[in-house]
């Protein structure tokens, strides 16, 4: 269908949709939209055109998708003032996004970095939400270097990720600050970037919330914390902030809801983006690290015979942890309890028990001899006895570590669950 919109007025268009310029000038996020231009939108995403000159365009709109007219502008007078106070800085900055869930935090964060291309700053967006990242897979932290404008993260691929393997960050609080605080160093040092953007992950109620965002600013140090207030939601934090510059800026009235159900659908674009055109790689662990949720490289071994002997049963794979131990086994439907207590207090520990085919479908990264994360890729299987890993990846280099996460995904790339609910992350 074709829809004109009139100077000043704006089109939102909710996905899956695909809007083709075809005469006028529109801007998305600060992004010019010119004619012959498409732009895709995602499914669960929003986008606001804003009607430059007058346009007219051609929208293809998938299942569930809609579009309505609004006779004022999307961005909020509150940011467009943000913005010119963070780009009116004339030294190298840093600007620490806040803002619960679904608060418009991407949206600031995509306005923010095209206002600053247009005065030719050197961009680098540092995503450290695990849960809803559009730049990375989920589950990891992500860095990009910005060249042109763009209207969605989606669109680009980071420059460097480091793998967390949840999407909680309540789980993993110090591996999330340790990997944003070394890719806040890498955007500096690398690129030399003079504007960083850190965008963040919506959790922020509660008094671990409230002290992990403490943590994260106090780590990485911004020059500006943009405040995306629907309410007083932030008061808790702000008010701990100290000196620095807090710029409080509004929600946008039209930001799109979305229920659990769309954000699963998400992430669940997320990992198929980043594992398009994999193949099956068989991995020998001989020379290669196995780490995270499953510790391939022994350390268990002193305990393996004792509990197969106390089990009655094969022992595929055993490791120690500081407090329990994780064993796999055959089958453990036929594994006697009362053995299991044995176990347990033979080994002055809890016993975690997993069976063979449990590892199907967990997410891990693949990093190079340097450390590097390549990739991520899918565990079709683990071959205990010989010690061997075959995955489904689209990483095709050198790798020398892997690093197993907490997430599984079925066959189709979409999440079921967790691995190990149950056991402590830390």
């Amino acid at each position: 269908m074709r829809c004109t919109i009139e100077k000043g007025k704006t089109l939102l268009v909710d996905g899956p949709a695909c809007v083709k310029m075809i005469s006028g000038a529109a801007e998305v996020l600060g992004a010019e939209v010119k004619p012959e231009m498409r732009i895709v939108i995602r499914q669960g995403k929003r986008l606001p055109f804003e009607a430059v000159a007058g346009f007219e365009a051609e929208l293809s709109m998938g299942e569930g998708a809609s579009c309505a007219e609004k006779a004022t502008s999307a961005i909020p007078t509150s940011w467009r003032r943000a913005v010119e106070t963070i780009l009116s800085a004339e030294e190298k900055n840093t600007v620490l996004i806040l803002g619960g869930v679904d608060s418009g935090k991407n949206g600031f964060c995509i306005y923010l970095a095209n206002s600053a291309l247009k005065k030719n700053r050197r961009v680098a967006v540092l995503d450290c939400d695990i849960g809803q990242s559009d730049l990375g897979p989920p589950g990891t932290v992500n860095l990009c270097f910005i060249e042109k404008p763009f209207t969605d993260l989606f669109t680009l691929f980071p420059d460097y990720s480091i793998f967390i393997g949840v999407t909680s960050p309540s789980m993993v609080v110090d591996e999330v600050l340790d990997a944003t605080l070394r890719l806040k160093v890498e955007a500096s040092n690398l690129r030399d970037a003079d504007l960083i953007i850190i965008n963040t992950d919506g959790w922020i109620i509660g008094d671990l919330a409230v002290k992990y965002k403490i943590r994260l600013i106090e780590a990485v140090n911004p020059d500006f914390v943009v405040a995306i207030h629907a309410g007083n939601e932030l008061d808790p934090i702000i008010s701990l902030i100290g000196e620095r510059q807090v710029l409080i800026v509004e929600a946008p009235r039209d930001v799109r809801r979305r229920d659990q159900r769309t954000r699963r659908i998400l992430r669940g674009l997320a990992y198929k983006k980043h594992l398009k055109e994999a193949k099956i790689r068989l991995f020998h662990l001989d020379g290669i690290r196995v780490e995270g949720a499953l510790n391939l490289n022994g350390g268990g071994k002193k305990f393996a015979d004792k509990m197969r002997e106390i089990l009655g049963s094969e022992v595929l794979h055993c490791e120690e942890r500081s407090n329990s131990i994780l064993l796999i086994v055959q089958r453990r439907d036929l594994l006697d309890w009362k053995n299991v207590k044995a176990a347990e207090e033979e080994a002055g520990k809890r016993i975690i028990l997993l069976q063979k085919g449990d590892e199907r479908g967990l997410l891990a990264s693949l990093e190079d001899p340097a450390g590097r994360m390549l990739g991520i890729g899918m565990i079709q299987d683990i071959d205990f006895k010989a010690r061997s890993v075959r995955m489904i990846t689209p990483v095709s280099g050198e790798v020398s570590r892997i690093k197993i996460g907490w997430i599984r995904l079925d066959s189709e790339g979409n999440e079921r669950g967790l691995l190990l609910e149950a056991l402590s992350m830390r």
